[in-house]
């Protein structure tokens, strides 16, 4: 079997993306451990020998991001053209989102997009109910999974998250959602709070905002997944910060986690799974989630994953039973 991957980590400045794709990589190779792969970009223009090659796919996969729109031609984070129409048939959605706080009503040629290219028979897996309810519409046969960075953060693995508050902190700011006087404080209250601040620039541009809010005495993480993964992995940390995933990957190395929101994305899968966010207009409740520490506990879609997983097994409960236990 053939299996093409919309791999969204290829060619994005945002690690996120690629902490994103090594969950959507781990559960697709559980789930086909004899297939082979090729992958495509999303943050560019598939060129038309990668168009080629994934024709030949039995089946394509677009890993979970902010990806959906109402205006899927205009400024999107699928970069598509009339090509894509002509070429893609059978794609199946994997924990994705729609970008922003969309409109209810898809234009025409998004409407056509969704027609042409998403299966019509496989069950589809976005992130949140707001994309569920913009996308069902349009696409009937969907499930509702949280993110695919999520799955792996069950009962048993939120019970081996501490309790008590780190030694240290990571803080994370997005650039692009500047606010620096209220940056700026919260920072200052981790400087407070804990020994020391590291600094996670999940983009390249984090780094220099950081310089201009006048943010000073933090020590930077290298720009690299596998440097933030050292930390997370031999350092007493806790993570505060508007980098959601860069918040999720703490969470999956077992470091307590709070988001700080700068768009719909934390703020939905809050509302939905109980993960743990913050505004940073609150700065009192930072200050609470950091200083009267809750075990974590988050309420995971599990009838939802099993639905889109066991799609692909002839026997759903090879996947459904060690969700059922995580459950119990």
């Amino acid at each position: 079997m053939l299996i093409n991957m919309f791999d969204t980590a290829i060619d994005s400045d945002n690690l996120g993306d690629q902490f994103i794709m090594d969950a959507v990589w781990q559960e697709v190779r559980g789930l086909f451990p004899e297939a082979d792969f090729i992958s495509t970009p999303t943050h560019r223009r598939a060129s038309l020998t990668e168009l080629r090659e994934g024709r030949k796919a039995d089946l394509s996969i677009v890993g979970g991001t902010n990806i959906l729109k109402s205006h899927m031609l205009v400024r999107g984070n699928w970069k598509i053209t009339p090509l894509d129409y002509l070429n893609w048939r059978n794609v199946v959605l994997m924990g994705v989102g729609w970008q922003q706080y969309g409109r209810a009503g898809a234009d025409v040629a998004t409407r056509l997009f969704f027609n042409k290219v998403l299966s019509k028979t496989l069950l589809h897996s976005v992130r949140d109910m707001h994309t569920y309810e913009l996308l069902r519409p349009h696409v009937p046969n969907i499930v509702y999974t949280a993110c695919p960075t999520m799955w792996m953060l069950d009962r048993a693995h939120c019970q081996t998250v501490p309790v008590r508050k780190a030694r240290d902190a990571v803080f994370a700011v997005t650039y692009y959602r500047p606010a620096p006087e209220l940056d700026l404080k919260i920072f200052e209250m981790l400087r407070q709070q804990y020994r020391t601040v590291y600094f996670w620039p999940q983009q390249e541009e984090d780094l220099p905002y950081m310089q201009e809010i006048g943010a000073t005495g933090y020590v930077p993480i290298a720009p690299d997944v596998a440097a933030y993964d050292r930390l997370l992995d031999m350092e007493d940390v806790d993570f505060i910060g508007a980098r959601l995933h860069g918040g999720i990957r703490a969470l999956q190395r077992r470091r307590r986690a709070l988001i700080i929101p700068v768009d719909n994305r934390a703020t939905e899968l809050s509302v939905s799974t109980g993960l743990p966010v913050a505004s940073r207009t609150e700065p009192d409740a930072i200050d609470h989630w950091i200083n009267n520490p809750r075990p974590l506990s988050l309420t995971l879609p599990l009838e939802g994953i099993v639905a889109w997983m066991g799609q692909f097994r002839q026997d759903a409960a090879l996947v459904s039973q060690p969700l059922a236990t995580a459950a119990s």
